[in-house]
């Protein structure tokens, strides 16, 4: 089974473990933590013991923003631990994707995944426009 853990800034990743959940039901094999609260430990602390716990199989780490302190912070840990993914720019299809998955992630699942939530950003206003049809018309 995959691991997941949301790391992003502020309470974001706790909004999309809870919006996985309702649609996964609950899912054991993800994990919230938020950076910049009033926590007593960073975020990269609490990743270190959690794979000093739980270890790197499987282990895909998905952050809120490319060049944002949570990814940087996590960046770091790939020096001593390789075998992660870590991924930016996480959204809903990716959680669901990942966490869906039985067998394990090659790196060629993994760009699919990557890609296929990637084409769920849609600018539906011009979807609608371009489609020739009116909001009145769905």
């Amino acid at each position: 089974m995959n691991t997941i853990i949301l790391a992003s800034h502020g309470e974001l990743s706790q909004g999309l473990k809870q919006t996985a959940e309702m649609i996964l039901g609950p899912a054991n094999n993800i994990y919230a933590l938020s950076a910049y609260r009033d926590e007593d430990e960073s975020i990269e602390k609490q990743m270190q013991r959690f794979i000093k716990k739980r270890g790197t199989k499987n282990l895909f780490i998905l952050t809120d923003i490319l060049g944002g302190s949570v990814n940087n912070e996590m960046l770091t840990l790939l020096k001593g631990n390789p075998e992660i993914h870590l991924i930016t720019g996480m959204n809903l299809p990716l959680v669901i994707s990942i966490a869906t998955q039985v067998d394990e992630i090659n790196s060629s699942d993994l760009q699919t995944i990557i890609t296929e939530s990637q084409n769920s950003l849609i600018d539906c206003s011009r979807l609608l426009q371009t489609s020739g049809k009116g909001g009145d018309d769905l």
